[in-house]
């Protein structure tokens, strides 16, 4: 049952009378409605009606903000998927999200429309690197805060204090933040990997890594950064996008380790133990080139997903892409499997993608029917450096394909802007959401 927003006005009315019944003594007061009822109600509202209504009193506020509220309107709510994206526009970044309409449906869609703009000045100067459960991680070097797209509330994460990595002054220092929810505990967790280069060995570069983890909503001591020791070899992450979080707790991502080896760690929010499975035999990362490997989620398994760039000849795709898969298909015993895919010219070309140089699709996360979200990028490989630079597609059309590796089918799905002012060559895909969430950071 959908209650309206009249009915919620009501409600707000009818509290605010109640409080002020014994003003008016000559009246009889009227039956107060069962608080159980009024949880119910609320708990049955948008987002944007529970925010204004946190002024109707003090008990109202401290329901709609706590833990056990939170929870009972994330099991009702039934929000659709966002589509997160980020502009660059007069050297600034502009953050937008599609609408979630009640007739969005991402298996069948071939269009879809931003038009909430979610841009506030607090992220001038930082990055969007992850969007998880509603929170958004924006990060600055080591600086690093949280966004809940529901609430609209933002915290700034503390400073690492007691990091023997960070308190130096080495241009080598890379840190990457990434949020996960331990589902025992009902705790959501930041978990932060800080590096740097060591010294060489020979031509060999090594690495010195720290590992810590964050309790988010904490008020007390637990809220601070808690080292995680680890007998891994120390590490560092490629990058923020080569992560994936399977089922909320558990965390993956690609890192080198001082072989300039590139191995998949794993973090799990609930024991906070760090390893690093064993990837498949025949999955090589380096100096294959310019194939491409990327780390995704697939019907809740880590995989990886191989493609090469796709070359095109004047306006058509003269040759068909052959791409691999690999999914894990057991984490206790590593146990992988793999598959050889073919798109051919014909699917590439009826999706009419640009001719500009080589194309790349790069993996920008799943939807909850496990078709992967592949956004083009323009790669260029110099084989005098051996360096591969990839930059967004620069052109005004937006637009992501959604491939299904079960049946090995893509499509094409154009974004629509709902303002000129969006109006830019400087775009990318931050990933797909489909969780509102109402936790107070």
């Amino acid at each position: 049952m959908v209650f309206s927003f009249d009915l919620a006005v009501t409600l707000q009315r009818e509290t605010i009378r109640m409080e002020r019944r014994d003003i008016c003594k000559s009246h009889e007061p009227s039956q107060e409605i069962p608080f159980d009822l009024v949880i119910d109600i609320l708990r049955r509202l948008p987002p944007k009606s529970l925010m204004r209504f946190k002024s109707v009193s003090k008990l109202w506020s401290s329901l709609i903000c706590s833990k056990y509220f939170s929870n009972l309107f994330r099991k009702v709510s039934s929000p659709r998927p966002r589509l997160y994206m980020w502009l660059g526009i007069d050297n600034m970044n502009v953050l937008l999200s599609s609408s979630s309409s009640p007739d969005f449906n991402v298996s069948t869609m071939s269009s879809l429309v931003v038009d909430q703009d979610l841009t506030i000045p607090a992220m001038e100067g930082y990055s969007v690197s992850q969007v998880f459960h509603g929170l958004m991680c924006f990060t600055n070097e080591q600086s690093a805060k949280i966004y809940n797209t529901t609430t609209r509330q933002l915290v700034v994460l503390p400073v690492i204090e007691e990091s023997s990595i960070l308190v130096e002054n080495d241009k080598s220092k890379r840190t990457m933040y990434c949020i996960g929810h331990d589902s025992v505990h009902d705790q959501y967790k930041v978990f932060c990997t800080v590096s740097k280069r060591g010294e060489r060995v020979g031509n060999l570069v090594t690495w010195v890594s720290e590992h810590w983890v964050l309790l988010l909503g904490g008020r007390d001591v637990s809220s601070r950064w808690r080292n995680i020791p680890s007998s891994c070899l120390p590490h560092r992450p490629l990058t923020q996008f080569n992560t994936v979080n399977i089922n909320g707790c558990m965390l993956y991502y690609l890192a080198r380790t001082h072989l300039s080896k590139c191995v998949l760690v794993s973090f799990d929010m609930i024991s906070e133990e760090i390893s690093v499975p064993q990837l498949p035999e025949d999955l090589v990362f380096w100096p294959r080139l310019p194939i491409m490997i990327d780390i995704v989620e697939w019907d809740g398994r880590v995989a990886f997903l191989d493609y090469p760039v796709c070359e095109n000849e004047g306006d058509a795709f003269e040759n068909e892409c052959v791409m691999k898969v690999w999914v894990m298909e057991d984490a206790e015993t590593n146990l992988w499997s793999s598959k050889t895919l073919v798109i051919p010219p014909s699917q590439m070309n009826i999706l009419n993608m640009p001719v500009v140089d080589n194309l790349s699709l790069m993996p920008r996360g799943t939807t909850r029917e496990g078709e992967v979200i592949l956004v083009p990028q323009n790669i260029r490989y110099s084989k005098r450096t051996l360096n591969i630079s990839i930059d967004p597609q620069e052109t005004t059309d937006f637009y992501v394909f959604l491939y299904n590796i079960q049946k090995n089918h893509m499509r094409k799905v154009e974004i629509t802007k709902s303002s000129s002012r969006y109006v830019t060559t400087k775009w990318d895909v931050i990933g797909l959401d489909d969780v509102e969430n109402l936790m107070y950071l």
